[in-house]
């Protein structure tokens, strides 16, 4: 059997868990899910953006083609 723990949050905390938390999800649950997307060791923030472009390859090409003209223009700039 899982011990459980009695915590105390103000009326602001608690409506702020209650919008964030998902349907069938307890408040356990919803604590674990927050406490993961903070900490690197249990799940990379970067991979919620993974596959972004992945649809939209115009859009991409046209990032890509920013990033190369700035680095291209920041390596003008910057090399004697």
């Amino acid at each position: 059997m899982m011990t459980q723990k009695t915590i105390s949050l103000n009326e602001k905390s608690y409506k702020m868990l209650k919008k964030l938390k998902k349907e069938n999800e307890s408040y356990s649950d919803l604590i674990i899910r927050l406490c993961s997307m903070q900490d690197p060791f249990l799940k990379d923030p970067l991979l919620e953006f993974s596959g972004i472009f992945s649809e939209d390859n115009e859009l991409w090409e046209e990032i890509e083609q920013l990033i190369k003209s700035y680095r291209a223009s920041y390596l003008m700039n910057h090399i004697e």
